[in-house]
């Protein structure tokens, strides 16, 4: 079949479903898996550079970036990298089915002299599973305790009743530790519950990264909060000018800003790494041990707790965030009021000047037509007196009577003057 020419990312987007799959493990067998932050790309590079040290004859520089497979001796090794962390994964088929040595990590001297310690980036979670065969039914819970040293034991039948899983829970020499008991288990089943298994554990440690974060931001929140109320009780009372209030209140939702910039990436891969757990527990698809407490009951106990505080502090702080945001609003708004008062202050102020202005102009207006008509009257006696001599009559009466006809001719000219500019540039 000739197909029309393949989107570029067309073959790794239909492949991304058949990434990372599950490994078998036989039983007896043991899974170790540690987890280490990714704290740059640059660190990527260090770890295909130490996984080249396992097999120098291997070339470990795969076509996949984000997932490589190698063997050394007897262990098959796996390292994935996701995105805030690496995953390094040790698996061995041939381990002592003995319970009383059951975590003893001789298995994993095929490893050279150092190099587990030597891993890149900082550990975040170490966690070793052991299968063990188990046709019947599981020892019980005293049995398995001094395993773990410890008498608080939770566990649960898993995979429909095919399997045990029985922990403490508990970081012991860095490790947190699994037994299974494999009661009707094949490879790629087993592989698939030590997989869960794993990812419970390193998603849990992950998604209680943002908890001493939570723990901080509530302490800072309570503060912020207080400052928020008393500035609201100032805007109130009007104690304060609204200048000083807005800067405070801007400095106030700076700091907010930032904290919810610098924080809320961690908290939002809280959320996720949580959903994953809570998957990885419903896939388990437990069912109970009589004497145990469930897996699922006791991290809903202890895990969730945990969690609700970094889902409160996240919730608070945007609470926070819309609250100053809607009383910047509040101060904006008393602030626009007060202009606009000021400004229909200034415009009354304009609107008298005005008027007062315009009372001026008719003043002088009329001291203009007095002012012209007498210069007018001085010009016409020039020519009434000898007028008036021709004629034999008064000169006086002459100028007498020539003062109202030029003060009406210089009103009458002024008024149309007036009416004449008003047109040409008329009042807004």
């Amino acid at each position: 079949m000739k197909l029309p020419p393949e989107q570029a990312q067309r073959q790794r987007l239909a492949d991304e479903i058949h990434a990372r799959p599950f490994e078998s493990v036989s039983t007896p067998g043991a899974v170790l898996s540690v987890a280490t932050l990714r704290r740059g790309t640059d660190e990527d590079a260090n770890c295909v550079a130490h996984l080249a040290l396992l097999a120098p004859e291997t070339d470990v520089g795969s076509p996949d970036p984000n997932h490589l497979s190698l063997r050394r001796g007897g262990l098959r090794v796996r390292w994935e990298r996701h995105t805030e962390f690496y995953s390094f994964t040790f698996i061995a088929d041939s381990v002592p089915a003995a319970l009383d040595a059951c975590f003893e990590s001789d298995w994993l001297a095929a490893l050279p002299l150092g190099w587990l310690a030597a891993l890149p980036g900082p550990m975040i979670a170490a966690t070793q599973v052991l299968l063990l065969p188990c046709p019947g039914e599981p020892p019980h819970a005293r049995s398995v305790a001094p395993v773990f040293g410890s008498e608080l034991l939770v566990g649960s039948r898993v995979a429909d009743a095919a399997a045990t899983v029985v922990t403490d829970l508990r970081s012991v020499g860095g490790v947190t530790r699994f037994l299974v008991f494999d009661h009707a288990l094949n490879r790629r089943r087993a592989g698939r519950i030590a997989q869960r298994l794993i990812e419970l554990d390193t998603y849990r440690m992950m998604a209680l990264l943002s908890l001493p974060v939570a723990s901080q931001r509530m302490s800072e929140l309570a503060a912020e909060e207080n400052q928020l109320a008393s500035l609201m009780d100032r805007f109130r009372a009007a104690t304060d000018g609204d200048d000083r209030l807005l800067a405070e209140l801007t400095d106030l939702a700076a700091r907010v800003e930032h904290a919810m910039a610098k924080h809320g990436s961690r908290f939002s891969a809280t959320r996720a790494y949580r959903g994953i757990v809570d998957r990885r527990l419903t896939e388990l698809r437990e069912s109970v041990v009589p004497g145990l407490q469930p897996l699922s009951e006791f991290l809903d106990r202890r895990f969730r707790p945990a969690m609700e505080s970094c889902a409160a502090a996240s919730a608070r702080q945007a609470q926070l965030s819309e609250r100053i945001a809607r009383a910047a609003q509040l101060l904006q708004t008393r602030s626009e009021v007060e202009r606009e008062r000021q400004n229909q202050a200034l415009l009354a102020s304009m609107d008298r000047r005005q008027g007062l202005q315009l009372r001026l102009q008719e003043t002088v207006e009329g001291l203009s037509v007095i002012a012209m008509t007498y210069y007018g009257v001085g010009i016409a006696a020039y020519l009434l007196k000898p007028l008036a001599k021709a004629l034999g009559a008064n000169e006086s009466l002459f100028t007498l009577l020539a003062v109202p006809l030029i003060g009406l001719a210089v009103l009458v000219n002024v008024r149309r003057l007036r009416r004449r500019l008003m047109r040409e540039h008329p009042l807004a």
